[in-house]
């Protein structure tokens, strides 16, 4: 990937977001395909912690690269791709939550091969206890969380996505954690910092 942006005589390098988004918005497939690939994962991975199931997670994904593709030339280059990105997909979240009621998780990772079968069962019960305990935090809460813990994203990246301060991403991770902790309990793992 990359080749949209090669130019006769000059080495080919990676797209910068700006000029990737300059292209998308010209109707260029090939950055849209560069934008996908660069961000397909991490906004699965945020949708289906914020939802709880891949389905919806996979429909958030599709709405989001859309979104992305129509509002290319409203990028503002000042502004982190990163962030653009992750508004996008957490508003969506946020409509789709306000829609429906929490769920489980439908699927856990596989466990690594030396656990037992009893190992195996805690591990799932403690990660959809932390699931729905991190969905069930108040709606910026949840998100800071996520973005810190899953896609770990700074503080500055954070507030850019929440459209808040710096400071504030602190307080409400600070909130996120204790409330997590008051209904986890002080267990180690619980998204220390």
């Amino acid at each position: 990937m990359g080749s949209w942006q090669h130019l006769p005589g000059k080495k080919c390098e990676p797209p910068g977001d700006a000029g990737m988004m300059q292209a998308i918005a010209q109707g260029s497939e090939a950055a849209f395909l560069e934008l996908t690939a660069r961000y397909q994962q991490r906004v699965l991975n945020f949708a289906f912690r914020s939802l709880g199931t891949r389905q919806e997670a996979e429909d958030v994904v599709q709405e989001t690269f859309l979104r992305l593709f129509k509002g290319a030339a409203t990028y503002d280059a000042r502004g982190a791709l990163t962030a653009f990105v992750f508004r996008i997909v957490r508003n969506l979240c946020i409509d789709r939550v306000r829609k429906k009621s929490p769920e489980l998780p439908d699927r856990l990772p596989d466990p690594p091969d030396h656990q037992t079968p009893h190992d195996y069962l805690d591990r799932k019960q403690a990660m959809a206890s932390l699931a729905m305990a991190v969905r069930a935090l108040p709606e910026n809460q949840c998100t800071a969380v996520i973005l810190r813990h899953t896609e770990e994203l700074s503080y500055r990246e954070i507030a850019d996505v929440m459209g808040v301060s710096t400071s504030a991403v602190e307080s409400l991770l600070v909130r996120g954690r204790r409330t997590l902790r008051k209904k986890l309990g002080n267990s180690p793992g619980v998204l220390g910092e």
